[in-house]
C-alpha cells in the first residue's frame, strides 16, 4: 500500500468482499438456483469492486498485475491476489453456467471461504501488535462475513428465518471473539486497545457494539424492521473492518 499507509479503501474492500462472499456461502445451503445465483452476484461484485479499490489504493496500477503475473508463493499479498481472481473467475463461471457442477460449486466456495478468512491473516502477516496479537483476527472476519452476508440477502428480499438466526449467533460469535482478541492482544497492544475503549477510535468501536450489534440483536428478537436491523449490520460489519485497520496503525500517518 502507499507507503506502507492501509486507509479506507482497504477497510472498504475488506467488508465488500467479505459481505459478498459471506452471502455466496450462505446462499449454498439454498437448494433453489434464484438464491444461489444471487449470492454469487453478490460476491462477484463485492470481489470487483474490492479489487478495483485495491488497486486504487495501490496508486500504480501495473503494481496489481505484478501481483498476479509474478509467482511467490511465500507472499501473503501474491497468495491473496491470486485466491481474489480466481474465486472471481470461479464465480463468473457460475453465473454464466446453466447447471452448476459440483467441482465447481465446492472449488468456489473453498475460494471464496478463503478470500473472506486471509484478510485477517494479511493482517497478522504484517506484525503490528494490535493485528498479531492473537490468532483470533482471521476468525472474527469470517463470523462478521456470515453475520453480513446473512443481512444483505436479507435486504434482498430474503425473509428465511434461517437466515435471521444465523445473523443472530455469528453476531455473537463475531462480538464475543473481539472481546476476546482485545484481552488477548492488550499486553502487546495497549495504546491501540485504549483507542477502541476510549480514545481515537472509540466512536467506531461502541458504534459498533451499540449500533451495529447489540440494537439489531434486539430488533430480531422482537421480529421488528427487520430489513432496518440487516442494514445496521452491515454498518456494523464495516466499522469492524475500519476500527481494526486503523487502530493497528496508531502512530502510522495515514490518509
Amino acid at each position: 500500500m502507499k507507503g506502507g499507509e492501509w486507509g479506507i479503501y482497504i477497510a472498504l474492500y475488506f467488508w465488500l468482499a467479505a459481505m459478498g462472499g459471506g452471502a455466496f456461502l450462505i446462499s449454498l445451503g439454498f437448494k433453489d438456483k434464484r438464491t444461489r445465483l444471487l449470492g454469487a452476484w453478490l460476491a462477484l461484485i463485492g470481489i470487483v469492486a474490492g479489487a478495483l479499490l485495491l488497486i486504487v489504493d495501490l496508486g500504480q496500477p501495473a503494481r496489481f498485475w505484478h501481483l498476479l503475473v509474478g509467482i511467490h508463493p511465500v507472499s501473503v499479498m501474491w497468495l491473496g491476489s491470486a485466491v481474489l481472481a480466481l474465486s472471481g473467475l470461479g464465480l463468473f463461471l457460475l453465473i454464466i453456467s446453466k447447471d452448476w457442477p459440483d467441482w465447481l460449486v465446492w472449488t468456489t466456495a473453498i475460494l471464496v471461504l478463503l478470500v473472506v478468512g486471509y484478510t485477517g491473516v494479511l493482517l497478522m502477516a504484517t506484525s503490528r501488535p494490535f493485528w498479531s496479537g492473537s490468532p483470533l483476527l482471521p476468525w472474527i472476519f469470517l463470523a462478521s462475513a456470515y453475520t453480513t452476508g446473512a443481512a444483505l440477502l436479507v435486504l434482498f428480499g430474503n425473509h428465511d428465518p434461517r437466515l435471521r438466526k444465523l445473523s443472530f449467533n455469528f453476531a455473537i460469535i463475531e462480538v464475543l471473539l473481539v472481546i476476546a482478541h482485545l484481552i488477548w492482544a492488550y499486553s502487546q497492544a495497549k495504546p491501540e486497545v485504549n483507542s477502541l475503549i476510549t480514545g481515537e477510535y472509540a466512536w467506531a468501536f461502541w458504534t459498533f457494539i451499540i449500533i451495529g450489534v447489540l440494537i439489531p440483536l434486539y430488533m430480531e428478537a422482537q421480529r421488528k424492521a427487520l430489513a432496518l436491523a440487516a442494514a445496521l449490520v452491515l454498518l456494523g460489519g464495516f466499522l469492524l473492518r475500519y476500527f481494526i485497520v486503523y487502530a493497528g496503525q496508531i502512530g502510522v500517518a495515514r490518509f
